[in-house]
């Protein structure tokens, strides 16, 4: 690696004044596909404050920023390059490569006066930003690997970089998970561009010219075979592309998915589930038995009470899932198959079919038998699985079917509502309804739980966060209660429902 020594004027050198130069350019790499989508964000974000490249280990964050600055990005000044590792987070080492990325953007002349005069460890966080706003030209400071730091005064450094950075100064950070920011507050005042999991995923055309950068002619059908057990997750295409010998054929690489998937996984194990806390790596490989979950049905299978929580954080702040819709996620499908390989490894294939019963149960429960039988052979389970589909007049669109485009990964649980869980009585799905059917429509069982909830004193908005859901969508479905119970106000629904036994 290619270093040396970063004179610090007021005292003698130390460990922390020598300056990596491999860390302050660009990481270069072989062929890379040019991605003029992600580009053209990138170049946007460079132009605007803060610009933050959150996805999991290997979905291709430190390549899509190198390929982006070689390829010719549209800066408005000098560039400022920085990949961090676990040594910055002793601060004066840290401080030591910000100067010299900005030394090499803007030149010592520029920047010796106000960064000389004082030890680089006690160089405080304005007096780096007085530099950078000092600048003639903006400078775009890329901060790679931001996960590296843990928390502590090197990582405090660069979030008040971030969140103080003067006009001067454009931040491009990337990292695994979301830097403690008030991003809310960024995104009102359009101040953050994004790039996430989703956008770094491979589209059908960068597949196509990944395989033919590899030297593997893909016909549009197999294409679609090599995205739908990725999910666009780019080191998993990298080693589709690459895993085979020098005589195979296109088809031959295809077969040989499997090893890529062994190979994907060593690397996820490692860089993606043993550094989290015990409690999410014990969340993400349970509910690896499901293809789709909601908050509902991972309480179901797991008996955890924070399950919505849970799932909040891994999909915003670690991008681990992806929003389906409102209340349902799911995880991309090679990730997915790595934590399912795991789960076995560690549990044992009886907790496997235990899981998957539990799933098996809830589909029952919720009247959805197609789902149910997806779970049911796996574990073991007889048959039959009534039909009680009947007591939802309306299932929420897209759940039980993918939306057009979408390529579903083989069991097709879309999920539900994560309120829509069994009334208590008797286990049965099937709602209460008055004897003379007075209401002319049955009430459905999120409706239910809002007319239970209704007896309380809580808002409307206290109900929405009990239920995990949207106020609109509380509104929603309490005009329907109260057009099915012919009444105008909430006293008057919940005398109406006890009258009727529904209460």
């Amino acid at each position: 690696m290619a270093w040396h020594h970063c004179r610090q004027e007021s005292g003698p050198a130390d460990a922390a004044g020598w300056v990596f130069s491999t860390k302050l350019t660009p990481p270069r790499a072989g062929r890379a596909v040019e991605r003029a989508r992600l580009f053209r964000l990138l170049d946007e974000g460079a132009r605007g404050r803060f610009t933050m490249v959150i996805g999991p280990p290997g979905s291709g964050k430190s390549a899509l920023l190198a390929s982006w600055v070689r390829a010719g990005a549209a800066l408005p000044g000098p560039l400022a390059w920085l990949t961090l590792d676990e040594e910055d987070n002793e601060q004066t080492r840290l401080c030591t490569h910000l100067v010299e990325t900005l030394r090499r953007a803007a030149g010592p002349d520029a920047a010796g006066d106000l960064l000389a005069g004082e030890p680089c460890a006690e160089r405080s966080v304005p007096a780096l930003l007085e530099a950078f706003g000092a600048l003639p030209a903006p400078t775009v400071l890329v901060l790679d690997d931001f996960h590296e730091l843990g928390p502590g005064p090197a990582r405090n450094a660069i979030l008040q970089l971030a969140r103080h950075a003067p006009a001067g100064l454009r931040v491009v950070l990337a990292s695994r998970h979301e830097p403690d920011l008030p991003l809310h507050k960024m995104r009102a005042a359009g101040e953050l561009t994004e790039v996430r999991g989703t956008d770094l995923a491979f589209t059908d055309a960068e597949t196509d010219e990944l395989f033919r950068m590899a030297g593997v002619n893909l016909t549009p059908a197999q294409v679609a075979q090599v995205l739908r057990a990725s999910g666009g997750w780019a080191m998993g295409l990298q080693l589709a592309a690459t895993t085979r010998s020098e005589d195979e054929d296109s088809r031959t690489c295809l077969e040989r998915w499997s090893k890529a998937i062994r190979l994907g996984s060593d690397f996820l194990l490692s860089e993606l589930l043993e550094p989290m806390r015990a409690e999410d790596q014990d969340l993400l490989l349970r509910t690896s038995v499901l293809s789709r979950l909601n908050a509902s049905l991972v309480r179901a299978i797991t008996g955890r009470s924070d399950a919505s929580r849970m799932l909040r954080r891994l999909s915003a702040e670690q991008d681990l899932l992806t929003r389906v819709d409102e209340w349902t996620y799911r995880q991309n499908p090679m990730i997915r198959q790595a934590l399912a390989r795991e789960l076995i490894e560690r549990h044992g294939s009886a907790e496997v079919a235990s899981l998957r019963r539990a799933a098996c149960e809830w589909y029952t429960a919720h009247g959805m038998p197609e789902q149910a039988r997806q779970y049911a052979t796996p574990a073991g389970l007889p048959g039959p699985f009534p039909d009680t589909s009947d007591s939802v007049a309306h299932p929420p669109a897209g759940l039980l079917e993918a939306p057009p485009g979408e390529v579903t990964d083989g069991e097709g649980d879309q999920g539900v509502s994560p309120a829509a869980d069994p009334p208590p009585q008797g286990g049965t799905s099937r709602p209460v309804l008055s004897q003379a059917g007075a209401y002319g429509q049955r009430l459905t069982l999120s409706e239910l739980e809002v007319l239970r909830l209704l007896t309380s004193h809580l808002t409307l908005d206290e109900i929405a966060a009990r239920r995990h859901v949207s106020l609109n969508t509380v509104k929603t479905q309490v005009k329907s209660v109260y057009r099915k119970l012919s009444v105008g106000r909430r006293r008057g629904a919940v005398e109406a429902a006890r009258l009727r036994g529904l209460l």
